[in-house]
């Protein structure tokens, strides 16, 4: 492979990341996620037909990502020939696919209810951003539930779709997208979905096992260059307090690191003996997000770009 590919592909993603710090992220009406979500929507009806559900829902999934992942393809493609166009589109493709800093705006304003003690607020303003009943959380609840949050968001939203940026390009980093989003719709544990969900949440932990375990070891990284590493607990003893084992790694990570208690009530504890967290913990852990970012960046995604890109010709 070329070295004007390779220089292509790091400006792709210098310049997706700079359009995430700059502008944040799109309307919602034209934001990815609403379109996966709504393809999603319009499918769910003439698939839930199919007597098989474990079928019907593993169909499911893969119509969704050959949807998409054809149409980037097809998109790319036609443009390549053309390469500022194609940087442009390649460049807000890459960006539709992971979601940085929308997190540290999302929990400001849950932060600032907290400092300043409006509890009730701050049950609101976090009811908005993490999958879970607020009602009755004090202010460790709430900031418990928001570290959790940052936590799972820095593998979906940030290591995941990166991770297959790397190894596969913009293809493979929408289609971690594309999987993350199905589970959300239809993968959890009741009656509608036990069987339609079972193969999207299967195919999520596949696509997220490798990078649940290396957003556990750049958090480490991250939390020990930012002077904040404890390691309380175990990563294995960690991952095991959920029934997710990748958000157990991404949550536990944090949990260990910070030396944190983290609950979510008549589900899970982890790392038990930790400290009940604060609105100051919620800040470390951001920054510690942040942290484990710019390094995952330089030491993983950038080098594997490299290696992939010059592998062929070794």
């Amino acid at each position: 492979m070329s070295g004007l590919a390779l220089e292509i592909s790091l400006a792709i993603l210098l310049g997706a990341i700079a359009i995430d710090f700059l502008f944040g992220e799109p309307r919602k009406y034209v934001h990815p996620v609403t379109v996966i979500r709504k393809v999603g929507q319009t499918l769910d009806p003439y698939l839930r037909v199919i007597e098989n559900k474990q079928a019907a829902g593993l169909l499911y999934l893969l119509l969704i990502s050959a949807m998409f992942g054809g149409l980037i393809y097809v998109v790319l493609y036609a443009t390549y020939a053309f390469l500022i166009a194609y940087a442009i589109i390649a460049i807000i493709l890459l960006k539709a696919s992971f979601s940085l800093t929308s997190i540290g705006q999302d929990i400001s304003p849950v932060v600032k209810a907290l400092e300043e003690g409006r509890i009730e607020e701050a049950r609101t303003f976090a009811s908005r951003i993490i999958k879970r009943d607020t009602t009755g959380l004090d202010a460790s609840g709430i900031s418990s539930a928001v570290i959790e949050t940052i936590s799972v968001t820095l593998l979906d939203d940030v290591f995941a779709p990166l991770f297959y940026f790397a190894f596969f390009g913009i293809v493979g980093a929408f289609i971690s997208r594309v999987t993350n989003v199905v589970d959300t719709l239809v993968g959890q544990k009741n009656r509608r979905n036990i069987d339609f969900g079972k193969w999207p949440a299967i195919i999520h932990t596949v696509v997220n096992y490798i990078p649940s375990k290396i957003e556990a070891l750049f958090i480490m990284m991250g939390t020990e260059l930012l002077n904040y590493r404890v390691n309380s607990i175990s990563f294995i003893a960690a991952r095991t307090s959920t029934d997710s084992p990748n958000n157990g790694w991404a949550m536990g990570s944090m949990a260990s690191s910070l030396n944190l208690r983290l609950e979510k009530s008549g589900y899970y504890i982890i790392n038990e003996n930790g400290f009940e967290p604060s609105v100051g913990d919620v800040k470390r852990a951001l920054k510690a997000y942040y942290m484990s970012f710019y390094i995952y960046l330089i030491m993983f995604v950038i080098p594997i770009m490299i290696i992939v890109y010059f592998l062929p010709a070794l």
